[in-house]
């Protein structure tokens, strides 16, 4: 088939899930993940270009990233104040360590098991804010909590991101990866001028028409991540950093909102490339290391989480309610692991466990959310072990 036919399958597939997933009352992004498992070589074989899918799956994460630099503006993350983003840290670490405990004792190599700990200690932004939004929760205390450590955890896996980018471009020694960090702090700095001084004159001329602007953000966007990728970091770093430059002006929510149909299309080929790249035979010996892993994000996860906050002084139910909130992996996770497939620091193997744990996660953690407060009292016991002496805090807007 032809790029126009695959890409009309690949539409006309993911509309029919979708609309099944709808019906079923599940995520729609696992009617996409399936849309590409049963296109893909491991299943029907429709699709044979994995060019055009890995192209498509490299444009969605970079618009992903470019809008989540968006909503990064450094002025404003202060309203979130430093509790969240402390509970959000150490949620990380401890999250990290665990997994990669873990993943050793389940005899991955080291390194696949740093990148499976750091995988499984993101969460989904996407899937986090839309259960919220739906529930009407993200002005509770909760909400508010939820939304600040997702809010660290997005700027800590930029980080692994650029760290990564990092480490494949100075792959031939130390100098030479040196040598990229300071080019790439150079960069940085140099958008950054730009950004304070620059950038609300060249916003303010391109805001006078719709069409300009629009034009104007997705070439600064794309325009920074080729320069990234020049200089041996990855496109999406670059995406990612030319979001958060914008963030600063006063249309960067209209550029957002501009952008998202653009967004949702190349999200759904991400999401469906996936899927393709989901090799079933290669885990047919991994259902135990799958269940394994799939139970710690679905249940360890949140226990990490809601005894932090509780330890902070929150009640146990904002705990369980934040807990079970991030009880999937990102999308961040994957694509922290498909960065480590191409730089050569892990097996495709390894993207396929941390794409079906996504693809678990996400589906199961659904029903956590939604019926949190039905199950909430079979988790009072263990949360009352690591209440705090301190009242409980419940309303304390500066401290979220």
């Amino acid at each position: 088939m032809n790029l126009f036919t695959e890409l009309s399958v690949i539409i006309v597939v993911a509309a029919a899930l979708a609309g099944v997933m709808r019906v079923l009352k599940q995520p729609i992004v696992i009617g996409y993940v399936l849309t590409g498992i049963i296109l893909g070589p491991h299943v029907l074989g429709l699709l044979s270009s994995n060019e055009s899918m890995s192209a498509f799956s490299q444009m969605g994460i970079a618009i992903l990233l470019f809008i989540v630099g968006l909503n990064l503006n450094p002025k404003e993350l202060k309203s979130f104040g430093t509790t969240s983003f402390l509970i959000g840290f150490l949620q990380v670490l401890f999250t990290s360590f665990f997994g990669f405990l873990i993943s050793r004792l389940l005899n991955f190599p080291v390194i696949e098991s740093l990148y499976i700990g750091i995988a499984l200690s993101f969460s989904s932004t996407i899937v986090v804010l839309k259960f919220l939004s739906d529930k009407k929760d993200l002005e509770k205390l909760y909400g508010r909590l939820t939304i600040g450590v997702l809010l660290l955890q997005d700027i800590l896996a930029a980080v692994a991101l650029i760290a990564v980018s990092g480490i494949a471009g100075g792959s031939e020694g130390l100098s030479s990866f040196l040598l990229l960090i300071v080019k790439g702090l150079a960069v940085i700095l140099v958008i950054s001028l730009v950004s304070y001084y620059a950038m609300p004159a060249l916003g303010a001329f391109f805001a006078r028409s719709q069409e300009y602007l629009f034009i104007f953000s997705l070439a600064w966007g794309f325009g920074l991540a080729t320069l990234f990728g020049i200089l041996g970091f990855s496109v999406e770093i670059g995406a990612l950093i030319a979001g958060v430059s914008l963030s600063i002006l006063p249309y960067s929510s209209e550029i957002s909102s501009r952008l998202k149909p653009l967004r949702d299309f190349f999200i759904v080929m991400f999401f469906i490339s996936l899927g393709y790249q989901i090799s079933f035979d290669t885990l047919s010996g991994m259902f135990v290391p799958l269940s394994i892993l799939a139970a710690f994000v679905l249940f360890g996860k949140p226990l990490i989480l809601g005894i932090l906050v509780e330890v902070f002084g929150y009640s146990k139910k904002t705990a369980f309610l934040t807990g079970v909130s991030l009880a999937q992996i990102s999308e961040f996770s994957m694509i922290f692991a498909l960065l480590g497939l191409k730089v050569g620091h892990v097996s495709g193997e390894v993207v396929s466990v941390i794409t079906i744990l996504g693809f678990l996660s996400i589906a199961l953690s659904s029903y956590l959310i939604v019926h949190a407060e039905k199950i909430y009292p079979l988790f009072v016991p263990i949360l009352k072990i690591f209440e705090s002496r301190a009242p409980a805090v419940e309303d304390a807007p500066d401290r979220v």
